[in-house]
């Protein structure tokens, strides 16, 4: 019971992880933090408004002051009306200048501190952005000094003293209210946002997602194909395609299991042919050991044509093995390695072709052994044959970079058109009568595991020549 209940939990780990971590929770989340981000962006500026708004509140509430004190009689106004006024204002201070006089118009006792200038007449932006910050963060002095124009006539202006204490906790409660105001914002729009995204991104995605799910499970069923919806956007053209995609993987699959089956079945017949071959090889000796020189001559053709048969079975089982075993790279010399596959490859005491060897002797590539020596020999022993036994054989090299060039030339008679389309294709690429058509396939597929190629770089009556890529070591 406690194990079952462990596997729960622990299968419920990764589902919870992967709803936390899905795209359509990304998504929601960047949404709202956007969102915040742009309610940021803009707040400074609005809450700079907010507080020259405030400042031209407290000047024309001092205007009304003003208005007031002046129509008392004799504008003597006493100091418990005084105080009771400026507060209901919000205000400490008011002074007039007319003409160049300065006049308190209502004086109150102001606690110790500084005071800094704030002139209404020309606050810029900037300067109001500043003295925001400065408010929200307490770096202003004690006392802000408000100077604004008494009315129509420049010359007259009105000082009005504030608590930069009562501005801060406006702005604060300004920041408080325009923060949910905005969280509010956020999660809404982000919320039709990702309503909106999930409906046309968020949904098909998963859909596709389960689809792949539901192929890699069983790739060899038809019904797993996904059916495309007909979208004509970027997701419709992916079902497509993801469509096409599982008939090719499916169409490969089906291919590749009659293959198997086929090869299985060649298999047998191969084991059982090479036991038939085997008896008829015996016979064949005999008749080619027969005093007889007709009999000899016929014997002899069929021992050739027995062991071109044998031949044909070994490569094609060899060729329908596993594939060939990881590359073991080591550092060796090209012109020591191609002399010892020359060797094999055209033996001194029955071949009559030239060859010439201009590699350099200080030239190493990184390849593994057994593998060029592989590609070589076919190479080599290709080109003997497509010259009958006689004829010139060079090998020449050029390093591009950190890739030697190897070409090797013969002059042999050149290869036909019809034959250089499947060169390197398997059981059909053979330049000869009775080749198996596998050496060069083998060759290009060892040159690339290696990190090489094997390429025709030209053919014609006088001669045909092959590119071999090598790493240099």
């Amino acid at each position: 019971m406690s194990l079952k209940s462990n596997t729960s939990r622990s299968s419920a780990k990764p589902a919870f992880k992967r709803i936390r971590f899905s795209l359509s929770m990304q998504l929601l989340g960047l949404t709202v933090l956007f969102v915040m981000l742009a309610e940021i962006t803009i707040f400074l500026p609005s809450a700079a408004q907010f507080r020259t708004q405030w400042l031209q509140d407290r000047v024309q509430a001092a205007r009304l002051v003003v208005i007031g004190v002046e129509a008392a009689q004799d504008m003597m106004v006493s100091e418990d009306v005084a105080r009771q006024m400026l507060e209901t204002a919000g205000i400490k201070a008011v002074r007039i200048n007319r003409d160049g006089v300065s006049e308190i118009v209502l004086p109150a006792p102001l606690e110790p501190g500084e005071n800094v200038l704030v002139d209404l007449r020309s606050l810029s932006l900037s300067q109001s952005l500043i003295g925001t910050c400065d408010s929200l963060l307490l770096r202003q002095p004690a006392y802000l000094r408000v100077i604004d124009h008494m009315g129509s006539d420049e010359n007259n202006f009105l000082e009005v003293m504030v608590l930069e204490a009562d501005l801060r906790k406006e702005l604060l409660a300004f920041s408080i209210r325009t923060f949910w105001l905005s969280l509010a914002i956020s999660i809404l729009a982000g919320a039709l946002i990702y309503g909106a995204l999930l409906y046309v991104l968020v949904r098909p995605m998963h859909r596709l997602s389960l689809e792949m799910t539901k192929f890699r499970k069983a790739p060899d069923d038809p019904t797993r194909i996904i059916a495309p919806s007909g979208r004509p956007d970027e997701i419709g053209a992916v079902e497509d395609d993801l469509a096409l995609l599982q008939g090719e993987v499916l169409q490969a699959l089906q291919q590749k299991s009659r293959l198997a089956d086929l090869g299985e079945a060649v298999a047998k017949i191969n084991h059982d042919m090479r036991n038939i071959l085997t008896s008829a090889q015996l016979i064949s000796d005999r008749l080619a050991n027969s005093k007889d020189p007709a009999i000899r001559k016929m014997g002899e053709r069929l021992v050739r044509s027995i062991d071109r048969g044998v031949a044909l079975s070994q490569n094609t089982l060899e060729y329908g093995r596993s594939t060939e075993p990881e590359p073991i790279p080591q550092t060796l010399s090209l012109y020591l390695a191609i002399e010892d596959a020359w060797q094999d490859a055209c033996p001194s005491e029955h071949c009559q072709v030239q060859w010439g060897n201009k590699i350099s002797h200080d030239i190493d590539v990184r390849v593994d052994p057994d593998h060029l020596y592989r590609i070589l020999v076919n190479l080599l022993r290709n080109a003997t044959q497509a010259m009958g036994g006689s004829g010139e054989l060079t090998a020449h090299i050029t390093v591009v970079e950190t890739t030697v060039e190897l070409r090797i030339t013969d002059t042999g008679p050149g290869i036909a058109k019809s034959v250089q389309k499947d060169l390197f294709s398997p059981f059909a690429g053979s330049t000869r009568k009775n080749g198996s058509g596998l050496g060069l396939a083998i060759a290009r597929e060892l040159a690339r595991s290696n990190s090489g190629d094997i390429t025709l770089e030209n053919t014609k009556e006088t001669g045909t020549t092959f590119l071999i890529k090598l790493p240099l070591a």
